[in-house]
Order: C-alpha cells, then sequence, then structure tokens
C-alpha cells in the first residue's frame, strides 16, 4: 500500500479521511495561529478574558502558544511528526473546551480569540465549545488511525 492509500487500483476510504482529517486540523490550527503571532498583544488580552489564568501566565502563553499551534497545524499538513503533532492538538483541544465550558457555566459570553482578536466579535461560547469538539474527534481520529497502523493486525 503505498502512502495516498492506493491499494489495487481501489482507493482507501480511511485513507482519505486520514488525509483529509489532518490537513483539516492542520489548516485549522494554522489559521488559528496566524493573527496571533502578530498580534501577541491582543491575543494576551484574549486570555485574559477567560479570568482562569494568572498574569504571570498570560504573555508566555500568548507568545508561545501561537508558535506551538503553527508547528503542529504545519506538520499534520505536510504528515510529518504526526502522531505528536496530533497529541498536542489533543492536548490543546481539550484546554481550550475546558475553558470555554468554564465560561460557559460562569456565565460569561466572550469572543474566544481563535480566529479573530476583535474584541469586538460576538461572543459565542456554544458554538466554540461544538467547534472545538469536532476538532477534538478529528485529533483522536488521527491518533488512532496511526495508532492502528502501528500494530500487526493478527487477522492477516
Amino acid at each position: 500500500m503505498t502512502k495516498l492509500g492506493m491499494q489495487s487500483g481501489k482507493l482507501e476510504v480511511g485513507a482519505l479521511l486520514f488525509s483529509l482529517g489532518r490537513i483539516l486540523l492542520g489548516g485549522v490550527f494554522v489559521w488559528a495561529s496566524w493573527g496571533k503571532i502578530l498580534d501577541p498583544k491582543a491575543f494576551a488580552q484574549a486570555i485574559a478574558n477567560y479570568q482562569i489564568a494568572s498574569s504571570a501566565l498570560i504573555s508566555p502563553a500568548a507568545l508561545i502558544l501561537p508558535w506551538i499551534e503553527l508547528v503542529c497545524g504545519t506538520c499534520l499538513i505536510l504528515n510529518r511528526w504526526t502522531g505528536g503533532s496530533a497529541l498536542i492538538c489533543v492536548l490543546l483541544l481539550v484546554v481550550f473546551i475546558a475553558a470555554l465550558g468554564f465560561n460557559i457555566h460562569r456565565g460569561v459570553d466572550i469572543s474566544c480569540g481563535c480566529f479573530t482578536l476583535d474584541e469586538g466579535a460576538p461572543g459565542r461560547m456554544w458554538l466554540y465549545l461544538a467547534r472545538d469538539t469536532v476538532l477534538l474527534i478529528i485529533a483522536i481520529g488521527i491518533m488512532c488511525r496511526l495508532g492502528c497502523k502501528a500494530r500487526p493486525n493478527p487477522m492477516y
């Protein structure tokens, strides 16, 4: 079987979904990182709006997090270090989902700071939570696909 998922002239659906998933997830992470890299001060304010991180952590997070997103997204798109990148995306998405859920529970509705740093952007916390949950499922699916390929199948 080749890297493209071709086997005896047939396109393997699992390989196609894996490729689409990692390119979609990678693209989302690259897209999300760009504005944050260009304006870390605005991103620091977006983090502060969540009211869950200490002020000592906000600036380092605003400087480091977008670069992690960019590197992981790029690796997913290029299919390099895919397992590690997917794992980091899973961990980030779990943190993002927890932060969103915590603020929904508190009744706080803010712009998430994911794709726009405009403080006037409408807050749609439930929509952000749903989006991040779908992305988490895709990231877990990528990891599962890689894990399944790594183990020999006793049926063959």
